[in-house]
């Protein structure tokens, strides 16, 4: 049996990967934490987008959808709930029991390899932890892994070198404890 490619997050680019996926005939698996596609869109679903429908919709995923008959809205600027109620919703739903909802990922390593064991790293399949939301915990052996998980949740320090910017806190934000 081929080991999927494990996409995380079903989110705008997580959904297309996974559209890009299937086309390509691959096994593959979306791992969202939320509820449902485009859970961190629809944190912000009242707001209206900059860009019009003709650059929100991945060529990939449009030929998937179409197949089911849907068209893409015509309408010029839509909010971010818009977004996902008539585009990011009904390609989860075209990628069917590939996406998995509620399913975080705890961490992503070569099998049998760690910090101190890197030799033929680049051979060994990706193994995945998932928590899940019943409380299971899964690993998931992977050919390959996109991170399409997004920043909403985390964002980026604003500093240099991936550190917050000096006199912008304790650094808390990074889970070291300062004295």
């Amino acid at each position: 049996m081929e080991l999927p490619l494990v996409v995380i997050g079903a989110g705008p680019q997580g959904l297309a990967a996974g559209a890009h996926l299937v086309e390509r005939g691959l096994e593959l698996v979306v791992l969202e934490a939320g509820a449902s596609a485009g859970a961190a869109v629809a944190e912000w679903g009242h707001v209206r987008l900059f860009s019009p429908w003709s650059e929100l919709v991945d060529p990939a995923s449009e030929r998937l959808l179409a197949a089911a008959g849907w068209e893409r809205p015509h309408q010029a600027y839509p909010t971010g709930a818009e977004w996902v109620e008539r585009y990011l919703a009904p390609l989860a739903e075209a990628l069917g029991r590939r996406v998995r909802y509620r399913s975080r990922v705890a961490g992503v390593a070569r099998k049998g390899r760690d910090l101190s064991v890197d030799s033929g790293r680049a051979g060994q399949p990706f193994s995945v932890q998932v928590s899940h939301a019943d409380g299971r915990e899964e690993q998931i052996e992977a050919k390959a892994v996109i991170d399409a998980s997004g920043t909403w949740a985390s964002p980026a320090p604003a500093g240099a070198h991936g550190l917050p910017a000096l006199g912008g806190g304790s650094g808390s934000q990074c889970g070291i404890a300062l004295p």
